[in-house]
């Protein structure tokens, strides 16, 4: 029996060693990233790997995950021989950074630091030396000054003793500044190899990431797998360079990104593609639950319902307001809507601060008044527009991207559009008249919102802001000021008279534009009457010459709002007594015991 015990015992120790063996022969591997999708905020990277596995069962290794990766976003998809069991995150204490160019810059960095401590030394034994050369010629000087018949030293020998200490005092001196010189110059190499290998640890630890994928494998052809991860730190916004040439009519519409990553790997020939959808790594959805409601009394500054329907409120107090002025809760409702998007990318996972949100915004139109609805419609038009564009675009080629702080610029597209320009003057706001572009985005390119620097005939001439442009959509871009061009807006007459009950205005203004070019100039002025909803004031254009525009888009919404626009084509040199002249008149009638003053934003 106890022989049995023993071999018993003797062949469970020998299986536990076979084991542990077979498992320490499993080595990590850390294939080559191949593709990235960068985020905001986040990327997806996928590694290629290619690896002899045996047929059956086999468990795989892939080390060196970056220090910013998501764990729970780990997967892995294969070529049809093979079937991925499991996968799972792993995390080790390792000794030093196996990253070969970090070796190479620690070995500088080791012998920058031997230069400079022997430096230091040699420096130190210099001194020394110094000191020792100075207790010899306080000797011969005390010698000099006693009998010289007596004394231990003849006069040629202290003198000769005095200049050999002098040279060894001028070369010691000479070898104290050189290296001096040199000493400053290794900390300053010093100093910048610190600062590339703190950069090159931006993102990382002393900690091994590893992924362990156990996969069956059928028959005897080449694995293939493809292990994916969302890591954070990384990010990338649009950037634009418009060049425009006016005699071509065109514009060459340059679409860069600037990108930063920080992942803590680099991502080096990889095929980058750049997106503005939010990664969702999470398959269940939230769950909606009944929200209950209560009766609560009403604050005394809060009007009935129906007050507010009636489009009273507009000086009453609401909760939250101060002295009978209109509180916006429309910019709380943006900010629900952009937490919202944020938490719905955890699906399920996110269940309570979804509801709390759901909650909180059912709360706000509940208490809305018509104006809060107005402006909760805008505000959900304006993001829709702007945030729910979910846009993908491939880069091509290989591209690279290390990981550090730096930002790195790549280009999206380039794209040459026709552009219709003509000069804008709105002497109201600005003595400068402007060169502006209507162009058309007839590529397949959807251009984002983002920052542009304008170019003119290869000049710059200024900073910009693109708005989002769809394919086949037109917008404005503008190109500087044209000195060239001028114009002078002046009121030339006001009359009053009364009539009845009512005062009647009337204004008569002058605009006078100059032409200094030697070529004829097409101008777009911009002038405009006061516009109110108030019908106990009338507004009335007189006359205008030369007449208004005639374009349709103008008539069909700016013209109503009072905005006035001539089309004009200015002639050549056209200056002084020669200068194109408008004249417009309008009169304003309303009650003579009122007075006219313009209308506070946001009433």
């Amino acid at each position: 029996m106890k022989t049995r015990t023993q071999i018993f015992v003797l062949a469970a120790v020998l299986s536990y060693l076979l084991t542990a063996s077979a498992l320490a022969e499993v080595s990590a591997i850390t294939g080559t990233i191949s593709k990235v999708t960068a985020y905001r905020g986040q990327a997806l990277v996928t590694r290629t790997i290619s690896v002899e596995l045996a047929p059956g069962t086999s468990e795989l290794i892939v080390g060196n995950l970056p220090a910013k990766i998501i764990p729970e976003s780990l997967y892995a998809q294969t070529s049809e021989n093979l079937t991925v069991l499991s996968v799972r995150y792993r995390e080790r204490a390792v000794r030093a950074d196996t990253r070969e160019e970090v070796k190479a810059l620690d070995a500088q960095i080791k012998t920058v630091r031997n230069q400079l401590r022997y430096a230091e030394r040699d420096h130190k034994h210099g001194g020394n030396l110094w000191a020792k050369y100075d207790n010899i010629w306080k000797l011969a000087v005390d010698a000099s000054h006693v009998d010289l018949n007596r004394g231990l030293l003849a006069s040629e020998q202290i003198q000769s003793l005095a200049e050999y200490l002098q040279s060894k005092w001028n070369t010691l001196h000479q070898n104290a500044l050189k290296l001096e010189d040199q000493m400053a110059e290794l900390k300053e190499q010093l100093e910048l190899l610190n600062r590339k290998r703190k950069a090159l640890d931006t993102g990382r630890s002393r900690t091994e990431r590893e992924a362990v994928l156990f996969i069956r494998k059928d028959g005897n052809k080449k694995a293939a797998i493809e292990l994916s991860y969302l890591v954070n730190g990384a990010n990338w916004l649009p950037q634009y360079n418009l060049r425009a040439n006016p005699d071509k009519s065109t514009v060459l519409i340059e679409y860069n990104a600037v990108v930063n990553q920080t992942s803590g790997e680099d991502w080096n020939g990889v095929a980058l593609s750049l997106s503005t959808a939010e990664p969702a790594m999470v398959a269940g959805a939230p769950v909606l639950e009944p929200m209950a409601v209560v009766l609560a009394s009403r604050r005394p500054t809060e009007k009935p319902s129906s007050q507010i329907s009636a489009g009273v409120p507009m000086q009453v107090d609401r909760p939250g307001g101060l002295n009978g002025r209109y509180i916006d809760r429309s910019k709380h409702f943006r900010e629900l809507i952009k937490s919202r998007r944020t938490q719905s990318t955890k699906g399920a996972a996110a269940q309570k601060q979804l509801g709390q949100i759901a909650i909180t915004n059912q709360a706000l139109e509940f208490g809305a008044t018509r104006k809060d609805l107005e402006r909760m419609k805008e505000q959900i038009s304006e993001i829709a527009r702007i945030e729910g564009v979910s846009v993908t675009y491939n880069l091509p080629g290989k591209l690279s991207l290390p990981s550090r702080t730096d930002q790195q610029l790549v280009t999206v597209a380039a794209v040459s559009a026709e552009a219709d320009f003509t000069l804008v003057a709105t002497p109201l706001l600005t003595d400068y008249v402007y060169l502006q572009a209507e162009l058309l985005n007839d590529s397949k390119t959807i251009f984002l919102p983002g920052p542009a620097s304008m170019f003119r005939n290869g000049e710059f001439v200024g900073k910009s802001n693109l708005p989002i442009v769809t394919v086949g959509e037109k917008f404005t871009a503008g190109f500087g000021i044209d000195s060239q061009i001028q114009a002078v807006r002046e009121l030339e007459d006001k009359k009053t008279r009364i009539q009845g009950g009512n005062r009647i205005d009337t204004y008569h203004y002058r605009i006078a534009l100059s032409n200094y070019r030697g070529t004829p100039a097409e101008l777009r002025l911009l002038d405009r009457l006061p516009s109110t909803d108030d019908n106990s004031i009338k507004i009335e254009l007189l006359k205008t010459a030369p007449e208004l525009s005639k374009n349709a888009e103008y008539l069909r919404t700016l013209r109503k709002k009072g905005i006035l626009r001539w089309d004009m084509n200015l002639k050549p040199n056209s200056v002084d007594q020669n200068a194109t002249v408008v004249n417009y008149s309008f009169t304003m009638e309303y009650d003579k015991n009122m007075q006219i003053r313009p209308s506070r934003a946001g009433n």
